[in-house]
């Protein structure tokens, strides 16, 4: 390494080493003294005194001039620009790189440019320049710019005014390349900027415009000076041209250039239904009453206005009419500005598929069929409607047994009622939530839960009821209630039947929506029999009267019918509750009889017991989920073992259970095989519920 590329400091600490070295040498040895050689300091740097860098102490600009772009000194610029070029040096006249020199001019017209900030870093000549350029061509007079360098706090300012000669430009015949477009087709567009002797001019900027169509807002000459667009025959708003288009373009103060081309009139080429699928009810059915379905048509792919169009109906359901009110033959539209055409469609009286046909005046082999198009749900009806338990038999003794309550609602031809249909519920005890729910594909769900009011006979009555219409039948075949036809059973005011008599009493729960009539509720019931199965046993009629009249129309407030086919339908469900903390146990005989004598004999070899809930509601089974197990122990030394078996009953109660009436004995029978079982044995029967508490109970067989 030699000294000279060593930092000052090294070379102070080499050089007093070498110093220290040769002083320890004198007198030693054979006497001579050795002095140390000069060190090697290398060239001298600029900007230093004695190897340390001289600060800057002042700032100048020493010259400042415009240049062409062949660096030719000039006083004045034109459409071409030119370069704005300054020196930066220090106080001995040496220059300065890395100064930053902000560069500003005094008004508009002229601009700067191939920098974003303003501002240049001077170079290791001390040298920084700019460009700039008139914005238009007929810009002219005195401008001034100004330059502006900084270094290590110092500063110097300069400005040169020059002088900026308008340009007279001139512009050549637009070049269409295809004068005759289809519509919405496009086309190439250019001219030439030019100055009086015909020399090209780069960067001349052009307005351009059309009557109709798009442009760009502006092009700019090339260094050929040739601008080139492109010309499209349609709108921003997707409208397509057609006929004479002007074409124009000017550099402002220069005399504008104009073209014409033809854009021929667009011609329908596509018709497309564009709506989504649609369900509509049928008349009267309370859900939507109309709809409206639209096609759309193309020119090749753009929409197209003003296109005549021929709708037809060629599938619907009985009644359904379309366009106005009543019409059912096809008549012509025009597409709006969108290209659209749009039909109202008005239900019958008669679910099913509807078919619009959408044809093209112009071409009838041109046309779309709708899609996704129905009537297909109506009210629900008065026998459209049930409900049901996830489990039917709760545990009373603790609050939140909770078991789902689901509403399944038809209309009268068997569809699913139109989504959203509200079914409204009410309970005598416990706790029905939400007190409303609103179907989805014909069914919707609530929550039963076990809390107070508790109902003294365990038997709670839930009410299910939502707006819909009475069953009738159809005498002329229309689909549709109208003079002349029945009702199955007409139906009034509902309540809730909390005693389960069939009988409305002062009290009870009566639903909000009354008829506010006073006529009788009359009964075909017999006439809709022999309608649907009249070669069915007498026995089989009276009992399907008997469960239409207990599922449909009870519970039903008599003298208060009307002949409206608006109704309140309704459906009563009955909760079973039972104590699960405990159980009863009876033997009964092979009819399901209470044997007088609750004992277990020897000679028996099988044993029923029906088993009920402890407590208050004894006549109710255990609750839903409750295990059932029976065992013996063999206490006899007989050389037989007794043995028990299930054969009868379910080991687990159901979740459903029929509910019966009012002061039935629901409870669960169970059969049990003993085998070779001697008086002294015991029989043991025991229940588990589902919180977990055992009942038991053992017989000693006699």
């Amino acid at each position: 390494m030699s000294y000279s590329s060593l930092p000052t400091s090294k070379l102070f600490q080499l050089t007093a080493l070498t110093l220290s070295l040769a002083l320890a040498g004198c007198g030693g040895g054979d006497g001579t003294d050795t002095i140390a050689p000069a060190p090697d300091l290398g060239v001298t740097q600029p900007d230093t005194e004695d190897g340390v860098e001289t600060p800057i102490t002042e700032l100048n600009i020493s010259s400042s001039k415009l240049v062409d772009v062949e660096g030719n000194t000039i006083s004045s610029v034109d459409l071409e620009g030119a370069y704005y070029e300054v020196q930066v040096t220090d106080a001995d006249n040496e220059p300065v790189a890395n100064a930053k020199v902000t560069f500003s001019i005094d008004a508009d017209g002229v601009v700067l440019s191939q920098t974003t900030s303003g501002s240049k870093l001077t170079d290791s000549e001390g040298t920084a320049r700019i460009f700039l350029k008139p914005n238009a061509p007929e810009v002219s007079g005195a401008y001034t710019i100004t330059a502006n360098a900084s270094s290590s706090n110092n500063t110097a300012i300069d400005n040169l005014t020059f002088a900026v000669q308008a340009t007279s430009v001139s512009l050549s015949a637009l070049t269409v390349v295809d004068s005759q477009l289809s519509a919405g087709g496009q086309t190439s567009i250019s001219l030439t900027a030019t100055d009086t002797e015909g020399v090209a001019i780069s960067g001349i900027l052009m307005d351009l415009n059309a009557s109709c169509g798009q442009l760009p807002t502006q092009a700019t000459s090339d260094e050929n000076g040739v601008a080139t667009f492109v010309y499209k025959a349609i709108n921003t708003d997707n409208t397509l041209c057609s006929g004479s288009v002007l074409i124009s373009a000017s550099t402002g103060s220069s005399a504008t250039k104009t073209a014409n081309l033809t854009v021929q009139v667009p011609e329908a080429t596509s018709i497309v239904y564009t709506a989504n699928e649609l369900t509509l009810g049928i008349q009267n059915s309370g859900s939507s009453a109309t709809g409206q379905v639209e096609f759309t048509v193309f020119s090749n792919k753009t929409p197209l206005a003003n296109a005549e169009v021929i709708l037809s109906l060629e599938k619907s359901p009985l009644g359904l009419t379309f366009g106005v009110l009543g019409n059912n033959a096809q008549f012509p539209v025009r597409t709006d500005e969108n290209g659209q055409v749009s039909v109202n469609i008005y239900p019958g009286t008669t679910p099913g598929p509807v078919e619009i046909k959408a044809t093209l005046a112009s071409d009838t082999r041109i046309n779309a069929l709708s899609k996704g198009i129905s009537i297909a749900s109506s009210r629900v009806t008065q026998d459209g409607i049930s409900i049901s338990f996830g489990k039917n038999v709760l545990d009373w003794s603790l609050d939140g047994d909770t078991t789902p309550v689901a509403a399944r609602l038809v209309d009268r031809n068997g569809n699913a009622v139109p989504d959203g249909t509200v079914v409204n519920f009410t309970s005598e005890g416990g706790k029905v939530s939400p007190a409303s729910c609103s179907t989805i594909a014909g069914e919707c769900e609530v929550t039963f839960s076990t809390q107070n009011p508790r109902p003294g006979d365990g038997r709670v009555t839930i009410l299910a009821v939502a707006e819909g219409e009475k069953a009738y039948i159809d005498k002329n075949e229309n689909n549709a209630w109208d003079e002349g036809d029945v009702f199955v059973h007409n139906i009034g005011d509902a309540f809730r039947d909390d005693n389960e008599n069939d009988t409305f009493e002062i009290g009870e729960f009566t639903y909000p929506l009354t008829t506010q009539s006073s006529q009788v509720c009359e009964n075909n019931v017999q006439q809709f029999i022999q309608l649907k199965f009249p070669s069915s046993s007498e026995a089989v009629k009276l009992a399907f009267e008997s469960r239409f009249i207990s599922d449909f129309v009870s519970p039903n407030k008599p003298m208060t019918c009307n002949s409206d086919l608006d109704a309140v339908v309704r459906y009563e469900g009955i909760q079973l509750l039972s104590n699960g903390n405990g159980a009863t146990f009876t033997l009964l005989d092979d009819m399901s009889t209470q044997l007088q004598s609750q004992e277990i004999f020897a000679t028996e070899t099988q044993v029923n017991i029906r088993i009920n809930s402890g407590g208050f509601y004894d006549l109710n089974p255990m609750p839903s989920g409750t295990t059932i197990s029976g065992s013996v122990v063999d206490k006899t030394a007989n050389n037989a073992s007794c043995v028990v078996e299930l054969v009868g009953g379910d080991d687990t109660i159901p979740d459903s259970i029929t509910s019966q009436k009012p002061g039935s004995n629901t409870g669960t029978i169970n059969r049990f095989a003993l085998s070779e079982c001697a008086a002294g044995d015991f029989f043991k029967i025991s229940v588990t519920s589902l919180k977990g508490k055992t009942t038991s109970k053992t017989y000693t067989i006699k």
